[in-house]
């Protein structure tokens, strides 16, 4: 047995799971990772993919769709599955909710208490007997610009008699 597999079979047992495998780190990751980071907005794989495509028009939205499941994978972001959108990327892993905007689709995080998942996981137990392994909790409304945007056109509506 090579040196490095047993190291693999030392760390899977010290861990109790299989070692994860290292992925190899290129360019094409660190300008995703980059870009995913400095759009700052739980932005969808073709989001990423077509900022990038605007400067870098060689990159395939396959790379892009890859890299990012692989980095949600590997828990170095968190994949959003979100009601009524494309899968989101996000680059806050500690635990925080989220408001997603009804009409436009903008995701805003929501710090929340630091006990909020394990006073949930007690409400679920509680009311069903059920064995929580994971939450996401997803709020929906409308975000201040798309408020403003609706009052507008209600004022505008009312002016006029529609």
């Amino acid at each position: 047995m090579s040196d490095l597999t047993a190291e693999k079979k030392t760390n899977e047992i010290k861990s109790g799971s299989p070692a994860k495998e290292t992925r190899r780190s290129t360019v094409q990751k660190t300008l995703i990772m980059r870009t995913l980071r400095e759009m700052n907005c739980h932005a969808s794989a073709g989001m990423v993919y077509e900022e990038i495509h605007k400067n870098y028009p060689d990159i395939s939205r396959a790379t892009v769709f890859r890299v990012l499941a692989n980095a949600a994978e590997d828990g170095d972001l968190l994949r959003l599955k979100l009601a009524e959108a494309d899968d989101r990327f996000d680059i806050t892993k500690h635990p925080h909710c989220h408001i997603t905007c009804r009409r436009c689709g903008y995701v805003c995080d929501i710090e929340t208490p630091d006990d909020l998942p394990r006073r949930l996981v007690g409400l679920v137990d509680d009311a069903g007997g059920f064995k929580a392994e994971k939450y996401h909790l997803e709020l929906m409304g409308v975000c201040p610009d798309c408020a403003a945007k609706e009052a507008a056109s209600d004022e505008q509506s009312a002016e006029t008699g529609d």
